[in-house]
């Protein structure tokens, strides 16, 4: 019985000290994506998710990422090439009306930081909120730039719980972009 009782109080003293442990620091690869027009760092184990994922991910959705990369454990890196026509005198803009569609778009949302900044010589355009997704919370990190005279959007996502784990990853993949045009 004594050896027990001692036992408890180490058991508990271990857990205290695991739980008070930096979670484990997230490797980042350099990877060119979009037909090489952009240079930026992905973590390490992300894949690009396959076409069918994508499709049913993405089947009720008006628009689909370009690219997806994914750990598939809630956790993505979402890439949208669009149509719209972009250079960096409208980063600013864009910013606003992004900021205004999302703050209106998910009014109990909590916001932590957007505006626009400078990124390897760019205006890097960012938003940082936790916003309901499918029944839960997603903390939800998305930055855009013009890319060959057109609008990428770059969205990072994970559940509400995994946030202290990649909200600094999301930051430095923003903080390595790289146009190549």
């Amino acid at each position: 019985m004594k050896k027990a009782l001692l036992t408890l109080p180490v058991l508990f003293l271990m857990v205290l000290l695991m739980a008070a442990r930096p979670f484990a620091e997230v490797e980042l690869i350099k990877k060119r994506v979009l037909s090489e027009r952009v240079e930026i760092l992905i973590p390490k184990g992300f894949d690009v998710m396959s076409e069918e994922q994508m499709d049913f991910n993405y089947a009720k959705s008006q628009s689909r990422p370009s690219v997806i990369y994914t750990n598939n454990k809630e956790v993505s890196l979402a890439f949208s090439y669009t149509d719209n026509t972009a250079d960096q005198d409208m980063m600013d803009m864009y910013h606003d009306n992004f900021y205004k569609i999302y703050a209106k778009q998910y009014k109990g949302a909590t916001w932590f930081s957007h505006g626009v900044k400078e990124v390897s010589g760019r205006k890097v355009g960012y938003l940082e909120l936790m916003k309901p997704e499918l029944g839960r919370e997603s903390y939800t990190f998305i930055f855009f730039t013009d890319v060959e005279g057109k609008l990428l959007m770059c969205t990072f996502t994970c559940a509400d719980r995994q946030k202290p784990e990649w909200e600094n990853v999301a930051k430095q993949i923003m903080g390595s972009f790289k146009s190549n045009s």
